[in-house]
């Protein structure tokens, strides 16, 4: 049997500014990575969202990296609602949420907890622990260096290996998460799911956004006027921006060469 039909894919790949989104469902994502985690695949999990996107619209070998991983979660509301008007039933997969829901109901899979500020990943699984009491975490490791060190990588693989992670959770932002993971992917033997700012939401570095917010599709603005400083820039130059392009993907003026993906991929792995 071959891998498709083995592991079938959770929906479609979507193109949006040459990012590949992954149309799913939230429970669709759930079960997909569950399947992953049950069988032991190697694979890794991006969270795109407009900042993402854009990252990758202009470095195709960002593009190349996240179009290699086994799920795009559409983690913005502005994606969910491309992949709408695309024609594609999709649902906003927020890496916060999958990572708790995931973690509530997979207590028994051995969790691994890689990113932070040094102390964070002890916080995090504390809290974690204290929210699903019988969670099993196996270890953790901050990375308070961006990129990891190479020998440090590899300090990091031979613990997850040894350890018997099953689920690798990996919390240190955008694009350093996407970079490490599509990096190690072809050495850890489990998947590994990028969570953003997962982990500073459970340590109270960052506040969550209402629900109503995060269903208009607000989020961004809520995250904005908390952190001014450090999301202005990303928010204000790179959403009108967005908006402008998918507008002309919309209209049939923009095709991205997605052949760039493949060309670009060997230069991608060593980053």
């Amino acid at each position: 049997m071959s891998e498709a039909e083995t592991f079938p894919e959770a929906g479609p790949r979507i193109s949006i500014l040459g990012t590949r989104v992954t149309a799913s469902t939230f429970e669709g994502a759930l079960d997909w990575l569950s399947q992953m985690v049950a069988a032991g695949r190697p694979t890794y999990v991006c969270a795109s969202n407009v900042y993402s996107v854009m990252l990758g619209f202009r470095d195709p070998r960002f593009r190349a990296l996240v179009n290699r991983a086994g799920f795009v979660m559409a983690d913005g509301m502005p994606l969910v609602w491309g992949l709408r008007l695309l024609g594609h039933i999709a649902e906003r997969v927020h890496g916060d949420d999958f990572f708790f829901v995931f973690c509530d109901r997979n207590r028994h899979r051995r969790h691994y907890l890689l990113g932070g500020a040094p102390g964070q990943p002890e916080q995090v699984a504390r809290e974690l622990r204290s929210r699903y009491r019988d969670i099993c975490i196996v270890g953790h490791r901050a990375t308070p260096v961006r990129p990891v060190p190479p020998q440090e990588s590899d300090e990091i693989v031979e613990e997850i290996r040894g350890l018997g992670a099953e689920v690798i959770w990996v919390g240190m932002g955008t694009p350093a998460q996407d970079c490490w993971m599509a990096a190690a992917a072809d050495r850890v033997p489990a998947p590994m799911v990028g969570v953003g700012s997962s982990f500073d939401l459970l340590t109270g570095r960052a506040r969550a956004a209402p629900e109503w917010v995060k269903r208009s599709g607000l989020q961004w603005l809520f995250r904005l006027l908390h952190q001014p400083r450090r999301l202005g820039r990303r928010y204000l130059l790179y959403n009108p921006l967005f908006v402008w392009h998918f507008t002309l993907q919309l209209l049939g003026l923009k095709r991205l060469d997605e052949s760039t993906d493949e060309t670009s991929s060997g230069r991608s792995e060593g980053r």
